[in-house]
């Protein structure tokens, strides 16, 4: 009986082990399909000076058209075409592919044909080394590190709920403006650091985001946002990036670690390094980007003084923002598994009280109502959120005559 016994045992064994060796066949199989699908999309692959890789994809095969909402979806082309002295500025590059920019079906106020580009691009922080991807493609960042699950849950909570009561299991910290008013797009131009960040999988950099929903309602809380970020997990070093995010329920997106943001622009590298960045009692660069909505529902991005379009999160993904936003936030965020229990240093690393060439700071912010203008809000609007005032404040709030202004950041390593 013993043996009989042994004998089941040992068939068992060869049939898993069977099943496994041909489901490691299969996943091999699979994985060899993708790479050649993906090698077939890929019209060029280009490496940057700083060791990035980016491949040029066919726009209509981006990553973004693997959602079953976005496979039918038809990009929105260009019925525009702006100055090209304008694009030949903003983008250094021919003006051949510049003029391939699909572009939204309608504009703020302050913006088209240049109207509202900032004058001081002397101090603007660029996305270094713009690709030329050809005609009819896009470039997608091939970082070669995984990226781990966005958590946007405690910034969206902070912002939506005011809610800056510590806790025990937080691992995001925030420091700026929010505004609980209607909002159909914003401009701001944040300062760009690179602060230190303890573990890999921490993120800490500079944001504007649109929100509408709550925290206690997930299902129907929808966000569109970009800014600069240092997060070793993504690039696989500690430069200041340019990103983009999203989030729909319980569906976080980074850049295109999943389908959703339509990019149109075959220049313009979203994960690309910043530079050049900013330094403590020296020399202030910033970011530009403009998020605004277009009569269609699409959230647009733009970025740098002179609004190049990256491209847009069409309507379809969400439920409740394809209207507008409710709450928008500027400001410097730290998230990840060490922000807990040793908080990073933000922004510049030092109180916003130390005011310019020393803390980071937020600028020319500007928010779209809904006949579509590009107005400078009431300083009175916006709410303070800085969860832990120990580590991180902000402060010197003003309006200036291109819009609201203040500092954030902080050293952070404090005792809660």
């Amino acid at each position: 009986m013993f043996l009989g016994e042994q004998k089941k045992i040992l068939l068992v064994l060869c049939l898993v082990t069977i099943c496994c060796v041909r489901a490691e066949r299969n996943m091999k199989e699979l994985k060899k399909q993708a790479m050649t699908h993906n090698e077939e999309q890929v019209a060029k692959a280009i490496q940057t000076e700083d060791g990035d890789i980016f491949d040029c994809v066919d726009i209509k095969s981006q990553p973004t058209f693997d959602h079953p909402v976005l496979r039918n979806h038809t990009i929105q082309v260009s019925r525009f075409i702006a100055s090209p002295m304008h694009l030949e500025k903003y983008l250094s590059r021919s003006i051949e592919v510049a003029l391939n920019l699909m572009e939204p079906t309608s504009f703020p106020t302050d913006v088209g044909n240049g109207s509202s580009t900032l004058q001081d691009t002397k101090f603007e922080s660029t996305i270094r080394s713009v690709v030329s991807c050809p005609s009819g493609t896009v470039p997608i960042w091939r970082s070669g590190h995984e990226h781990p699950r966005v958590n946007l849950k405690e910034l969206i909570q902070k912002i939506s709920t005011r809610n800056t009561t510590q806790s025990l299991v937080q691992h995001n910290s925030v420091a700026g403006l929010s505004r609980g008013v209607d909002i159909y797009g914003t401009r701001v131009s944040i300062s760009v650091y690179a602060p230190e960040t303890w573990g890999t999988q921490d993120k800490n950099g500079g944001l504007t985001t649109i929100v509408n929903g709550n925290y206690y309602d997930k299902a129907q809380t929808n966000a569109v946002g970009a800014g600069w970020f240092v997060w070793q997990d993504a690039g696989g070093d500690k430069a200041a990036r340019f990103h983009i995010f999203s989030a729909n329920g319980d569906k976080q997106c980074w850049d295109f670690q999943c389908p959703g943001f339509v990019l149109t622009n075959s220049a313009i590298r979203i994960g690309g390094r910043l530079s050049p960045i900013s330094r403590y009692k020296g020399m202030q660069y910033d970011l530009t980007t403009y998020i605004f909505r277009d009569l269609n529902g699409n959230w647009w991005l733009t970025v740098g003084a002179n609004n190049g379009i990256v491209g847009y999160w069409p309507s379809s993904l969400f439920p409740t923002l394809k209207n507008k936003g409710t709450i928008g936030y500027w400001g410097g965020m730290v998230d990840g598994p060490t922000v807990r229990v040793r908080p990073p240093p933000m922004g510049s690393g030092h109180f916003a009280s130390e005011g310019d060439g020393k803390a980071a700071y937020c600028r020319n912010i500007k928010v779209v109502t809904a006949d579509n203008k590009a107005v400078i809000p009431w300083s009175f609007e916006f709410e303070t959120i800085a969860d832990r005032p120990r580590c991180y404040t902000v402060g010197n709030r003003a309006s200036e005559k291109d819009g609201i202004y203040f500092n954030w950041g902080g050293p952070g390593q404090c005792i809660l």
